[in-house]
């Protein structure tokens, strides 16, 4: 009830300062926005880019957790390489995308390998320094216990090493996951490569801002979508864990 109630009062509040001051800048009524929004998804050009979008966003998050993760297992597991890294790993970490786009645009062109590229540079910290963290915090009584108890190599990661890393991988997966759609959509639009991005772009460079809230209102569902299936994998996963167990 309550989430209804701030929605319908988030539109009344959209509707009066649409039809007031946000009139100067074009801003449609949520009411335009929904029949713009609706002559938009009957389109094949509309679903092509929402396409293109999620297509390049997945395969950078793919390549950005097969990148991280084992990078960063590795890294946590040897104090001396990550005190050696830590410096370039914070100065990475930090470092926009969009900031490298020029080069990335010069050697890829307004290609899906130029978001891609955007993608994983962007997406990779979170994983890696989560990897990191996950290894690190395994404490020396998991290790003696599964030494005392002769268990496999095998064992020992299905049973010890992975459940104690896997609240630190699922948060990496849900901040990795974010920062993709955000870097795919902003490389689209900067760079000019097919998307969402690229669309939203075009309306604003002739002024049709309906179709460019349109693309805006599609960018934020996509996010809305995409966050609420990385919380129901983590609870799936997480099922055993205390942070889970309290929700339920």
């Amino acid at each position: 009830m309550g989430k209804l109630v701030t929605l319908v009062v988030v539109c009344v509040v959209w509707h009066l300062f649409a039809i007031t001051g946000g009139s100067a800048v074009g801003l449609p009524t949520p009411w335009r926005l929904v029949e713009t929004a609706a002559g938009m998804v009957v389109t094949g050009d509309y679903w092509a880019a929402v396409g293109s979008t999620l297509t390049s966003a997945a395969i950078g998050f793919a390549l950005a957790v097969a990148v991280g993760v084992p990078i960063g297992l590795v890294n946590g597991s040897f104090h001396v390489l990550e005190r050696s890294t830590r410096f370039l790993i914070d100065f990475g970490r930090t470092l926009p995308g969009v900031a490298i786009l020029p080069v990335v645009l010069l050697q890829f062109g307004t290609s899906r390998t130029m978001v891609v590229v955007l993608v994983v540079f962007s997406a990779v910290w979170p994983m890696l320094v989560q990897a990191t963290y996950a290894t690190q915090q395994l404490s020396a009584q998991l290790r003696s216990v599964a030494k005392a108890f002769r268990l496999t190599r095998l064992s020992r990661v299905r049973d010890i090493y992975l459940p104690s890393a896997l609240p630190f991988l699922m948060t990496g997966l849900r901040i990795s996951g974010t920062i993709s759609l955000l870097i795919t959509i902003s490389s689209e639009f900067l760079g000019g490569a097919d998307g969402i991005g690229q669309r939203l772009y075009y309306a604003l460079t002739v002024n049709d801002n309906d179709r460019m809230f349109g693309y805006v209102f599609t960018a934020g569902m996509l996010g809305v979508v995409l966050n609420w299936l990385l919380v129901t994998a983590q609870r799936k996963v997480l099922w055993w864990h205390p942070s889970e167990r309290g929700k339920r």
